[in-house]
């Protein structure tokens, strides 16, 4: 856990997300390097998988040389305002399974 907490630390504060809106929803590039590509390697398509789940959205991620393109639309026009307003930030918190997926790994157990 003390090692996911330290990727997200990464990701949240040191990780480049360059947003850009494309039909339907948002596409981020999401860059670093060193321990910080790193954690976005191992973070940003594991909860691309989490958002793909959101009902209405679906999410899907690219490799890049220096980190990951992270892609998340909708067919519903709210949801596309939604998706666009919450950004980066916004997206990597949404979704339910963070207190889960915390305390599975506390536990030793793999959530993903």
């Amino acid at each position: 856990l003390r090692e996911h907490l330290i990727d997200m630390n990464e990701v949240t504060l040191k990780a480049a997300a360059a947003e850009r809106p494309v039909d339907g929803g948002i596409v981020i590039a999401v860059t670093g390097n060193g321990r910080t590509l790193d954690a976005i390697r191992r973070m940003i398509p594991a909860h691309a998988r989490e958002l793909d789940q959101l009902p209405g959205w679906r999410a899907r991620t690219e490799v890049l040389p220096d980190g990951i393109q992270l892609t998340v639309i909708s067919a519903d026009p709210k949801e596309v305002a939604r998706i666009r307003g919450l950004g980066f930030i916004g997206l990597l918190v949404s979704g339910a399974h963070h207190q889960p997926h915390h305390l599975a790994m506390a536990r030793g157990q793999h959530f993903h």
